[in-house]
């Protein structure tokens, strides 16, 4: 894979350098990494790293608890990079309130160490490619409705997850502090 110049300064730009990012993750580590969201806020981008469940079921209350925390935080927008099994890549998603960008590399696993050189060209994916279900993780409030106060159970629940103790803790991109919710 080639390098990216200049830095990014578009959103698409930044959905691609998440996607690089992942990509030398996967050689750092060699290994398959855990989805990554990056989600813009009106207090700074958060990075959430998590293991999503095998079960569908379980996979879907997941995300449905990062929409939650999305939700709770005003998020504007936010980026997810991870790996697809079908086709065998490196992919990211950025969804904002007037932006939809996706885009992936093929990941050749042969041979190993994997290097760049395992990673293919960068490929845009069409709107019409992307699952609503991942465009509707945005909150409605990111979208210009009117937000909800988050009850007690919400706000525990999101504590149990993200929070500074949680299982999948959000940490504050600017400042590198794992913050509370």
């Amino acid at each position: 894979m080639e390098r990216m110049v200049p830095e990014p300064r578009t959103f698409k730009e930044l959905v691609e350098a998440d996607m690089r990012r992942a990509a030398r993750l996967i050689i750092r580590v060699q290994d398959e990494v855990d989805p990554q969201f990056r989600i813009a806020t009106p207090e700074g981008d958060y990075t959430i790293a998590m293991t999503l469940p095998r079960d569908a079921r379980e996979r879907t209350m997941m995300m449905r608890r990062v929409s939650a925390f999305m939700a709770w935080k005003k998020a504007m927008g936010f980026i997810l990079a991870s790996e697809l099994q079908v086709p065998d890549c490196v992919y990211a998603l950025g969804v904002m309130r007037e932006e939809v960008h996706a885009c992936l590399a093929r990941i050749t696993r042969a041979p190993k160490p994997w290097t760049a050189e395992n990673f293919g060209k960068v490929e845009w994916m069409e709107r019409s490619q992307i699952g609503q279900e991942m465009i509707d993780l945005l909150p409605r409030s990111a979208l210009g409705d009117a937000g909800r106060a988050m009850s007690k159970t919400e706000i525990t629940m999101l504590e149990k997850w993200f929070g500074t103790d949680g299982q999948y803790p959000a940490v504050h991109i600017e400042t590198g502090e794992v913050r509370g919710v």
